[in-house]
Parts: C-alpha cells; structure tokens; sequence
C-alpha cells in the first residue's frame, strides 16, 4: 500500500468520527455511555465476526492478550474522558483531547523514536489552531478535570502506540475484532454496576436502533478495521496528524449539514482561521521538505 492510499484511508476513518456526531446528537440524554459502548462494540464485534468468521480460526493466544490490551486502554480513555467532559467546559475539553498530537511524539522519544522537524513544527501549529477554534479558555485550567482530560490523551496515545506495534506483529483483522469483543465486554460490566438492569433499563425506539447500528457499523466496525490495517504502514505519529483533522471536518459538516447540526453551526473569524492553522499544520507534519533542506544545506 502507497503512503497516499493509506492516508486516504486515515481521512475516511477520521470523516467516520466526524460524521458520528449526526447520530450520536439523536441518541436520547440518558442513554448511558457504557450502555453505548456495549451496543455498538457489540454489534460491531457480531458484524466483523460473521464477515472474517473463515479468519477467526488463526486467532493466537498472543492475538487475545494484545487485543486485550488495546481494549483496556480504548476504555480507560473513555471513562475518563467522559469525568473530564462533565467537570470543564466543552472548549477546553475538546482542546485537551487533541493534545494526542503532542504527546505521542513525547513518549516515542523514551523509545529513541525521534520525531523530524516536520513533525514538531506542525504538530505545535496544529495545537494553535485547535486552541484558537474551540476558543480555548486559561480559566479555570488548574482544575480536575484538566487532569482527567489529559490522562484521557495519554492513555489514547498509548493506545495508538501500542496498536501500531501490534498490528505490524499480529493479523490486523483479527486485532481488530477481538478488541471489539473485548470492548463490549469491558461495556457491559461497567455498565452493569451502573444500572444492574442493563438491556432491560433501555427504551427500545426506532430512531436510537437506527443511528446505534449506524454507529457500530461505520464508527467501530468500518473505522477500527481500516485504522488497524493503516496502522501497519504508518507510524504513530502520522495517524495522529491526520485524526487532529477532525474539527476541521466536523465544522464542514456542520456548515453544509445543517439540519443536523441543531440548526447549524456559524462559521466564525475563529473557527475558519483555527480551521486554517490546522490544515496548514497538518500538511507540513506530513511532510518531510524541512528535512530535505537539511540535508541540502549539510551537503554544502
């Protein structure tokens, strides 16, 4: 696979995520986050398993372990991000889950994995352009929920670190179904000290069934297997560059879909040049011509 085949896959895993929330916006406000993490793991693990079920039978012992993993840190990630969503405003929230971007390249360095000029260069405008179009508040920064958020990004870091070693050591397919088993499992006990009733507490209606399979098809099931099997041909930091894209897509989606967008979302001075810095930054990250001026000037 070509760097550009994989990047345009990256982008359709990051379109999926932006795109998800359209449908998680008509789930009903009590639907219980685990109860939503059971579902659409579930679901998802049931379509991938009927799909690959030929494949499943090369399932190792060290395929379960590091599916095992994976999935502990996907649901750590979760429950702490959704404590940091409710202690600190949405702005700063959504700013400090995208400091993934900084810190991936930071813990790669305790593995003599030097990220290029490039990469620093664009990551840090990138961070600038997040903070400036989600409005980035200093108040009330110091709090506990700054710390939960950013547990949150460093355990999704190690997420996307581990998954890019195990993927080039393990059938990606069968990563990625099993940590989606694992997932719903994980879910589902989570959720049943929440509410002992579980399946029984959910109010069944057609407009949550539709957008739950909608979610577990296209933001686990299409998204997970595409990010596994990318995740082979491409370092961390990479994946991580194109996913802090997302805000980018979500206001496109959000200006030219309105209607399920709550009536639409207005495209600011600040949004539009946060969008900007973005993209800007992302295309230089994902480049190299710093490095090869470099190398030009040492030839001299």
């Amino acid at each position: 696979m070509t760097k550009t085949e994989n990047n345009i896959l990256l982008f359709s895993v990051t379109l999926c995520w932006s795109a998800s929330y359209i449908f998680i916006k008509s789930l009903p406000p009590d639907f219980s986050p685990y109860a939503y993490l059971t579902m659409t793991a579930g679901i998802a693990a049931v379509i991938l398993s009927i799909v690959f079920w030929r494949q499943l039978k090369q399932i190792k012992s060290s395929t379960v372990w590091r599916s095992f993993i994976l999935s502990i840190f996907l649901t750590i990630d979760m429950l702490l991000e959704k404590k940091g969503i409710e202690l600190i405003p949405a702005s700063n929230a959504s700013f400090l889950s995208a400091l993934t971007i900084m810190i991936v390249p930071l813990i790669m360095l305790l593995f003599s994995v030097k990220p290029s000029r490039n990469n620093i260069i664009g990551a840090c405008i990138i961070v600038f352009g997040l903070g400036f179009s989600t409005r980035f508040s200093p108040s009330g920064f110091l709090s506990l929920g700054t710390f939960y958020m950013l547990s949150a990004s460093f355990f999704y870091s190690l997420y996307i670190i581990a998954a890019d070693r195990f993927t080039k050591e393990e059938n990606p397919l069968l990563i990625c179904v099993v940590q989606m088993i694992f997932a719903a499992l994980l879910g589902y006990i989570i959720w049943s000290i929440e509410e002992p009733r579980t399946f029984f507490s959910v109010n069944y209606t057609h407009e949550l069934l539709s957008s739950v399979f909608i979610l577990a098809f296209f933001m686990k099931a299409y998204a997970y297997i595409v990010l596994m099997f990318s995740q082979r041909y491409a370092d961390p930091i990479r994946v991580t560059i194109i996913a802090s894209t997302e805000p980018v897509i979500a206001l496109l989606l959000a200006v030219t879909v309105p209607a399920v967008y709550s009536g639409g979302e207005r495209l600011t001075a600040f949004s539009l040049c946060g969008s900007l810095f973005i993209a800007v930054g992302a295309v230089i990250a994902g480049t190299n011509f710093l490095e090869k001026n470099k190398e030009t000037a040492n030839a001299y």
